[in-house]
Parts: C-alpha cells; structure tokens; sequence
C-alpha cells in the first residue's frame, strides 16, 4: 500500500476523504501502483501560485482537481489530489448534497481524479492504451474505475447495464458543473 500523506494549509479536509482514498488504492491491483511513492491530499491554498498547460492552454493550477508529478531526481513518482476543489465540484443543492453522503457518489468523484492521475502514471510508466497524454489517462480512468467497480462493487455488475447510463449522466453533470464554476471564477 502506498503512503497518503496530508498537505492542508488553512483547511480541515472531511473526514472521509483519507478513508475514501485508501479504499480506492487498496482495491487497485498492485501492479498498478508499483513506482508511486505517495498519494497527497492537499488544498487549493497550499499548491501556490502559478498556471500548468493543459491542451494547448494555460490555466491556473489551483482550479485543477489533480496533479501527477512523474519521477525525478528528487524522488520517486507521486500523485497530488486537491481534496476541497472535489468536494466543491458536486452541485449545491439539497439533493445532491444528501448524495454526497452516499458512500458511492463519493467514491465516484473521488475515483475520477485518482484513477485519472494513476492513468497519467500508468501511461507514463507502462503505455498508453489511447493516444498518449489526457487521453490516455482518460482511457486508464476508465479501465481503473471498470476494475474497481467489478472487485468493489461485483454485486451491482448485473445492473451496470441500466446504472450505467445513469452514472455517464450524473458525471456530465459534475464535469458541467465543474467547468461553469472554473469560468465563472476566471470572469473574476
């Protein structure tokens, strides 16, 4: 199992959000995790000032949900998830606040930026089963989230086919809800 550490400044995460994490990796096969050094759960304030370049575009690093840091000469791999960004991405709301309750939703969320980030290692360690970079990570996601779905959750795989559709919907939802939050702090 590879070590979660915890990064907050001026922040006290939820506190299922290491239990969540933990329970995302120990369900992974280990060959998946082999040359990560650590998870760690962090805050938008502790990332720091700067802009990262995704597609060809520039945008602040503390509107990200994740970072993966390849290995360098300082240390091994490592994976970088900022905890209060994913919970502010779930829609407000009374209902979809009682769902981020469910234990489900959140994993939910919270596996979309880790498995995404494990893809980004996965791709830059093993290969890439899409086209390299976000969308090989994007096809590792879902490859990770179909492996932890069928070992975590083996007893709603005969429901997948109506569920499916379903959890495909309440992630537009997110990432729409995401991406209308991003502009509207960028418009300030």
């Amino acid at each position: 199992m590879i070590p979660i550490r915890e990064n907050y400044k001026e922040y006290a995460p939820p506190k299922y959000v290491q239990f969540t994490i933990t329970k995302l990796l120990v369900n992974l096969p280990p060959r998946y995790l082999s040359g990560l050094g650590c998870v760690v759960l962090t805050n938008r304030t502790a990332i720091g000032k700067g802009k990262t370049k995704v597609k060809g575009r520039k945008d602040l690093r503390k509107d990200f949900l994740g970072f993966y840091h390849p290995k360098s000469n300082q240390g091994q791999a490592w994976i970088e998830i900022i905890v209060d960004n994913i919970v502010a991405s779930f829609p407000a709301g009374a209902v979809p606040r009682l769902l981020w309750r469910v234990l489900l939703m959140r994993e939910l969320k919270f596996a979309q930026t880790l498995f995404h980030e494990i893809g980004h290692h996965l791709d830059y360690t093993i290969g890439a089963p899409a086209r390299s970079g976000e969308p090989a990570a994007k096809a590792w996601e879902k490859r990770l989230f179909g492996l932890y779905v069928r070992k975590r959750y083996w007893y709603l795989v005969p429901f997948t086919r109506f569920a499916l559709p379903v959890f495909e919907f309440l992630r537009a939802i997110f990432d729409r809800e995401t991406r209308r939050r991003r502009a509207t702090s960028k418009a300030f």
